[in-house]
């Protein structure tokens, strides 16, 4: 349901070196970076040797970031940086205190992982929530100060429980959301961006007119370019490339399939 026209190229994202533009704004041999836009779903995707693009679906020079960097986040990466961002809201955006308890659900995932470590970069106390119980090491490694099952969000929630989290990253939405919503604290931030665990949520307005908690959608694909040009700067400072690097895997067009 999601590829309309065959035949077609899949990839959601990729990087470059530009051969030839006829936007002013490029020029040959600049370093540019692609993700959502609907690439890879409406338009020819990254999984090829060349790809010729609308130029305003494109991000390029970018600081310390090289093409194989960029691709190692990619859109997860992207999508990570952008919920990280969403938390740390909290403290500029609505002045609100510091934040310290930060929950990341599906934290063994693309997202999640790489939003365990921006998020423990950013110096938050990061609560891995994860059903692996063998990824322990791992989380804690990326940076996860504590370790939860994910059962502990399973079940019937109360209207408002015990305020817990100042912000939280939550990529798998469905019934767990529900639970959370109800454990965040006054002026805490949730920013949602995935549906693993289904796409409905049955909530209450409670925590949203009695303690202001905000939940906040994370469209990766959609964003503006200026705020896409300021999220891939901000990465190398926030990103460990060298653990990055031993959760990548590189494959050849033969191995794609």
């Amino acid at each position: 349901r999601v590829i309309r026209k065959f035949p077609f190229i899949p990839g959601i994202d990729f990087s470059g070196t530009v051969v030839e533009s006829a936007d002013k704004k490029f020029k040959k041999d600049d370093n540019v970076i692609l993700t959502g836009f609907r690439v890879g779903e409406a338009y020819f995707g990254g999984f090829s040797q060349y790809a010729k693009v609308d130029s305003n679906f494109l991000i390029k020079n970018l600081k310390n970031i090289d093409s194989e960097k960029s691709m190692m986040l990619g859109t997860a990466g992207f999508t990570a940086l952008q919920c990280s961002f969403a938390i740390k809201a909290r403290e500029e955006l609505l002045l609100g205190e510091k934040v310290k308890d930060v929950l990341v659900t599906g934290a063994t995932g693309g997202v999640g992982s790489i939003a365990v470590m921006i998020l423990s970069k950013m110096g938050y106390d990061v609560h891995a929530v994860t059903g692996k119980k063998d990824k322990n090491d791992y989380l804690k490694d990326l940076g996860a100060k504590n370790i939860i099952d994910r059962k502990e969000f399973e079940g019937e929630s109360k209207l408002l429980e015990k305020g817990v989290w100042d912000g939280v990253v939550d990529t798998v939405g469905g019934s767990s959301l529900t639970k959370i919503l109800a454990q965040v604290k006054p002026n805490g931030i949730v920013a949602s961006c995935g549906n693993a665990g289904g796409i409905k949520i049955n909530t209450t307005v409670m925590p949203f007119i009695i303690r202001g908690v905000k939940l906040w959608g994370i469209d990766s694909s959609g964003s503006s370019i200026k705020r896409r040009e300021f999220i891939w700067n901000e990465a190398s400072k926030l990103v460990d490339f060298t653990k990055l690097k031993s959760l990548t895997k590189e494959l050849s067009f033969n191995e794609l399939l």
